[in-house]
């Protein structure tokens, strides 16, 4: 099938010049005696860049200063950099975990220092709750819900008939990626709704293509895909709709991109979720602010993800 340059190759550009290489930092909202606040993001994807539009917003609120580094979806290099982060001294770090164990020694590193860590987005440990001991708060969706929401969408799609799905993953590892999967199959438990396949899409539009071309020519029933997020799911819909095959097979989505939320009102998708990544930044940073101010911070600060439909899409603008 065609080979074509896409708004999520794109974007991914931009966020990577926005948040630039591996390591490096760069400051934001600079405020002199203001609390210095390591941001460490796991990988150069759109939806960081409205998490950092987020951040930043709070960070010019709450006169503080920012310092992003980007793992490039690397554990151990998200390790190096908390290692960073605590050898300057950094007031308190804020951390989107690039894999939901592998940093765990980062954690232990920090409260032996005396620096305070929270998590945004990606939580880490075991624990669907996003809590774990020795991080202050976890500011994110609960993503066992998130894929149970999914689920909803893909049975109100299909009906009682059920059907078989795909289901195409983020990057192994991450705490998104375990805990939708885990929501999205409790979710059909019991219903005539079955996931014959199932491979990481590793967040990347171009291999969730690929994916659903090949699924295709294998010429396998198959009723619905679910992507776990909406970038993954416009790329399938593109293939279906190349294919000739979109009218006979359902794509369900989550994130509510500025591209998802289109391609829902398109038909390219059938099925959508939306959440605020820029309130996740700021909620993420204004926590921060709390908790060294003194104040009382919950252990979970949820952003939900709420249902969008070809009726209200309307309602919903894309931040990424």
């Amino acid at each position: 099938m065609k080979k074509v340059i896409t708004m999520g190759i794109v974007m991914a550009m931009i966020a990577t010049m926005l948040f630039g290489c591996a390591g490096s930092g760069s400051a934001s909202s600079k405020k002199d005696g203001g609390y210095n606040i390591a941001v460490l993001i796991p990988g150069s994807v759109a939806y960081f860049t409205a998490t950092r539009a987020g951040s930043d917003e709070a960070a010019e609120k709450y006169g503080c200063n920012l310092s992003y580094s980007d793992a490039n979806w690397d554990a151990a290099t998200q390790l190096s950099q908390i290692e960073d982060a605590i050898s300057k001294g950094v007031d308190m770090i804020a951390v989107c975990a690039s894999d939901a164990e592998g940093i765990l020694p980062g954690i232990e590193a920090a409260n032996k220092a005396g620096i305070p860590i929270l998590t945004f987005t990606n939580a880490i440990g075991t624990d669907e709750s996003g809590t774990v001991d020795g991080v202050v708060s976890y500011i994110g969706q609960n993503e066992v819900n998130t894929g149970k929401l999914c689920a909803k969408i893909a049975g109100e799609l299909l009906g009682e008939k059920g059907g078989k799905i795909v289901c195409i993953e983020g990057k192994p590892g991450t705490f998104c990626q375990i805990w939708r999967t885990k929501g999205f199959e409790e979710g059909i438990a019991g219903t005539n709704m079955e996931i014959v396949y199932k491979q990481t899409g590793e967040w990347d539009k171009n291999t969730a293509m690929k994916i659903a071309e090949d699924i295709l020519q294998k010429g396998d029933q198959v009723d619905l895909f679910f992507c776990q997020d909406d970038g993954m799911a416009t790329g399938v819909g593109e293939v279906l709709k190349e294919a000739g095959v979109k009218d006979q097979i359902y794509v369900v989505g989550l994130g509510g991109s500025i591209q998802g939320l289109q391609a829902l009102k398109d038909g390219t998708i059938d099925g959508n979720t939306f959440l605020s990544a820029k309130e996740e930044g700021y909620k993420a940073i204004e926590t921060c602010v709390k908790y060294l101010n003194g104040e009382k911070v919950e252990p979970r600060v949820i952003v939900e993800q709420v249902e969008v439909t070809k009726e209200n899409v309307d309602q919903f603008k894309g931040e990424w």
